[in-house]
């Protein structure tokens, strides 16, 4: 650094990270083009710019479709009306998938882990599962404003990774 510029300051802000892509349109992969997925973890954390959500399954990512949507939040199979913080909703449906082996040892679960995870801050305030019924699995997002996000698949394990833009 030379001696005309300016030493750093603590003061100075630390620009957030951008996420490249994202917007608020749905984001759909069919259900037919990933196989069955079983379902065994699920996390929400914040993080500079961005809010994380992931669904972990146990072989394959399938099919989903991300997306706001209006109206109330309502539970699969009971059709309750559920509340979620938040005055947005981001709908996360994940098909075919379940939480419980369907296929090969029927009754087993594979993921018992909370079904309503709140937020640490940002834009999320919570995850909310909604629906495990005849092989879709819905979650929901309560989002503070409709914030742009983006999908993606990870594998290794296989993984469906919602980010939604904090700011």
């Amino acid at each position: 650094m030379s001696s005309s510029e300016p030493a750093p300051t603590s003061s100075t802000p630390t620009p957030e990270p951008s996420l490249s892509g994202a917007a608020t349109t749905p984001v759909v992969r069919p259900p037919g083009d990933g196989g069955f997925g079983l379902l065994v973890g699920v996390r929400l954390a914040s993080h500079p710019g961005y809010d994380r959500f992931v669904l972990e399954f146990d072989a394959v990512v399938p099919g989903y479709r991300v997306e706001y949507t209006d109206g109330p939040v309502i539970e699969d199979p009971s059709g309750d009306t559920m509340t979620v913080a938040g005055d947005h909703v981001l709908t996360i449906r994940v098909e075919p998938s379940s939480r419980f082996d369907l296929i090969g040892r029927p009754d087993t679960q594979l993921y018992d882990g909370p079904t309503r995870i709140a937020s640490g801050g940002g834009a999320v305030r919570e995850a909310v599962l909604v629906g495990d019924f005849e092989g879709v699995l819905r979650w929901v997002l309560g989002v503070d404003g409709e914030q742009p996000f983006v999908v993606t698949e990870l594998s290794s394990p296989p993984r469906l990774v919602v980010d939604v833009a904090s700011g």
